[in-house]
Parts: structure tokens; C-alpha cells; sequence
């Protein structure tokens, strides 16, 4: 995941010497803290893997979405919350036979409660992998075992219905552990209101809203270079409010973990806080500080370029959604007979959990002088393991504090 974020006022793309280079221009908008950047790139050099448009003032030409277009790019234009409000996809893979198996499937109650199952099965998984990860550092041993006995639930669920009712019963649960662990400032009560889901009257649900809108756009690329039909799902209804793009919401699902670490990893290293939101308008919804926004943005790309290992290789996780994707269209085309999105399963580890927190305040200065840990290096050591937030120990003094 690599994509060309665009934001501000006068955002500019278009071509320029078309016959001797061909080259793609585009102009960054402009904002109180930034002039205009202009870049170029030459065709089939482009190294992003998709552009984000991340405001309402700008033009792209036609040629320019021609270059786009031959050069596999897609475009999104989000608004302010990380919604996608359009998006340009490059030339689609005509498969009328894979698109009729997914609507056969979709109406066959066995193979919807199928993958339907598959899909909240490695939700539940990586929750209760999260809060795991989360456990090493805060006691949420309550909130975890909770999570679990619902999670149980899911065995005896005959109804795609059912289903949806256990993964709501478990999200619950999973985001109650993040309300107790989040400071109370931040003001997080859950997903849900009493009015409406995912609203961002919270500086948390913003952050979350605004990475489940970088992960719309991997689903839907991932779906879009598959072939399959964005509004045909099987854990999302056809009717209702979630009509348009079942398909993603479905695929969304078993990597929504990936944006909800990137959240608690941004908010326990403090690159962002309440100071980094603001309100606007008459909706009271929070927005992001440009700056912010960028330091989010890069913890969001190095979470989803984290590798893992999956069949003998080493994935990103944006391939590992299209691998997915992939392995989805050979089920309904009855070319394997099971789908499983639990594997690949990331390895998550703490370099602060509250094991080493108490080792590092009962060390002594004779002790860490005998494993070679400096003075110097001792008290930033102490100072940050009576911190409440996140810290990282590089390897070779994480290797000294084990001896």
C-alpha cells in the first residue's frame, strides 16, 4: 500500500510533452502551512499504487485520467472523514462468468452462511488477537474474556443473521477493552450511539473512520482487478443502507485490524491527541489538523506494508486482500470447495509490555552496568516505563534486558 495522498487547495493533475516524455504532472494543493509541489513522472514509472484526492478544489484533465487509466491507477476522492466519495478504476476484467456464479452464490443460503461464516470467523480471530496484543500491556483480562465466551456463539449460528448478531455482540465487547484503555479525555464510547454507527464525535472514531476509508479503497481495488461485483455480498445485505458496496464491506471485515492497531499504535505514541482535532460546521463531527492527517497516514501505509508470511512467501498486507479476493472468486467458481480468511494471522509482539516495564524499574544501575546498558540509557529506559504511553526498545537493549 502505497498511495499518493492529495490534499488542499488547487490540486492539479494533467500531462505535459505528450510526444517526447509523456510525463504525468501533478500539483499539491495548496494550504496555510504549504505552497504548491508540483512532481512528473514518466509512464509506467509511476510508484504509487493509487491516488487519494483529499479535498473539493482542483481539476483533472482528461488525458490525465487516460495516463491514469493505461497505467493501472486508480483515483479516489474521499471527503473529510476518509469516506470515499468516487472513485476511477483502470479498465475492469470482463468475467460474465465469475459475476453470474457470485449472484448464484449470493442467493444460495448454504453458500452465503458459508463464506458469510468464513468472513466474521477471522474478524472474531484477529479481535481476540488484538486484545491479546493489548492484554501484554493493560489489564482488559475482563474485556478479553468476554469477547471470547461471545465469540463461542459463532459455532452454533445457522443463519447468515445469526451471524451478524455474534459479530455485533463481540465487537462490543472488543471495543469496550478500548474504552478502558484509552484516557479519558478522548471521550471514546464505543462504535455505536444511540442515533447512529461510526459517528466521529470522539477524536478516536474519526482516526477510525478515516483508516476504515483507506481500507474501502484496497477492498474495492482488490475487488475491481478480480472481477467481481462490489454490490453483491454475502455478510452485508442487499437492501437497506449498505446496498451500493456489499461486497467491500464484506472483504472489509477480516482486515479491519489492521486499521484499529495503526489507531491505538497513533494515539499511544501520542503522534495524535486532542490537540490534533477540531470541529467545523453544524454537524460537530471532528476533523483532522493537516499535520495530523500526515503522521496517521504514515503510520496507516506502515501498518498495511508490514510483511507476513503466507504460502512459502512474504506478503504486504494489500496483496494479502487481493490474494484473498482471488481465493473468494476460485470458491464461487466451485474451483475449491472452502474459503478460509483467518491465514495469513500477523505476528504482533510488544516492546513495552508490563513484564519489561517492571524488570526496567526494579534494574539497578549495578545491574544494567553488568549487562551493559549505560547510564544514559537506563534513565530514558525508567523515564518511559513509568510513562503511560507506548515506547520501543531497539534490539540490542531489548537482547541486554533479557540476559
Amino acid at each position: 500500500m502505497n498511495p499518493l495522498h492529495l490534499d488542499g487547495w488547487g490540486v492539479k493533475i494533467r500531462t505535459r510533452n505528450l510526444k517526447s516524455r509523456s510525463e504525468l504532472e501533478i500539483n499539491n494543493g495548496r494550504n496555510a502551512d504549504r505552497a504548491y509541489l508540483t512532481s512528473c513522472f514518466r509512464p509506467h514509472r509511476f510508484p504509487y499504487s493509487s491516488i487519494i484526492i483529499d479535498g473539493h478544489s482542483g481539476y483533472i484533465s482528461l488525458q490525465a485520467l487516460h495516463w491514469l487509466s493505461r497505467n493501472g491507477v486508480p483515483i479516489f476522492v474521499t471527503n473529510f472523514d476518509g469516506s470515499i466519495i468516487s472513485s476511477i478504476m483502470p479498465p475492469m476484467p470482463i468475467k460474465a462468468d465469475l459475476r453470474a456464479a457470485q449472484l448464484e452464490a449470493s442467493r444460495d443460503s448454504r453458500v452465503s452462511l458459508k463464506i458469510a461464516r468464513a468472513l466474521v470467523e477471522a474478524k472474531i480471530a484477529r479481535s481476540i488477537q488484538v486484545l491479546e496484543w493489548l492484554g501484554q500491556r493493560y489489564d482488559i483480562s475482563r474485556e478479553s474474556s468476554l469477547t471470547k465466551r461471545e465469540a463461542v456463539n459463532l459455532r452454533r449460528a445457522r443463519t447468515v443473521g445469526a451471524i451478524r448478531t455474534v459479530e455485533g455482540r463481540v465487537a462490543l465487547r472488543y471495543w469496550d477493552a478500548f474504552g478502558k484503555i484509552l484516557p479519558q479525555h478522548l471521550d471514546f464510547q464505543g462504535r455505536m450511539t444511540s442515533s447512529h454507527q461510526n459517528n466521529a464525535a470522539d477524536p478516536v472514531n474519526a482516526a477510525l473512520n478515516y483508516g476504515y476509508g483507506f481500507l474501502e479503497g484496497e477492498c474495492r481495488r482488490a475487488i475491481h482487478a478480480v472481477g467481481l461485483e462490489s454490490a453483491v455480498g454475502f455478510l452485508h445485505d442487499l437492501s437497506g443502507y449498505q446496498t451500493k458496496q456489499s461486497l467491500v464491506y464484506d472483504l472489509e471485515e477480516p482486515f479491519r485490524w489492521i486499521v484499529d492497531l495503526s489507531v491505538m499504535h497513533a494515539f499511544e505514541s501520542k503522534a495524535l491527541g486532542l490537540h490534533d482535532f477540531y470541529f467545523t460546521g453544524d454537524d460537530y463531527r471532528y476533523r483532522f489538523e493537516h499535520e495530523a492527517k500526515v503522521r496517521f497516514i504514515k503510520i496507516l501505509r506502515e501498518q498495511f506494508n508490514s510483511g507476513v508470511k503466507y504460502e512459502g512467501r512474504v506478503l504486504k498486507w494489500d496483496t494479502v486482500i487481493e490474494e484473498k479476493t482471488s481465493e473468494l472468486a476460485r470458491c464461487l467458481k466451485g474451483r475449491t470447495a472452502s474459503i478460509d480468511f483467518v491465514n495469513p494471522a500477523p505476528v504482533l509482539e510488544r516492546t513495552d509490555d508490563r513484564a519489561i516495564r517492571e524488570a526496567i524499574l526494579r534494574m539497578t544501575q549495578k545491574d544494567a552496568g553488568r549487562r551493559g546498558i549505560g547510564k544514559s540509557t537506563l534513565h530514558y529506559l525508567r523515564r518511559n516505563a513509568k510513562s503511560r504511553g507506548h515506547f520501543r526498545i531497539y534490539d540490542k537493549v531489548r537482547a541486554k534486558l533479557a540476559e
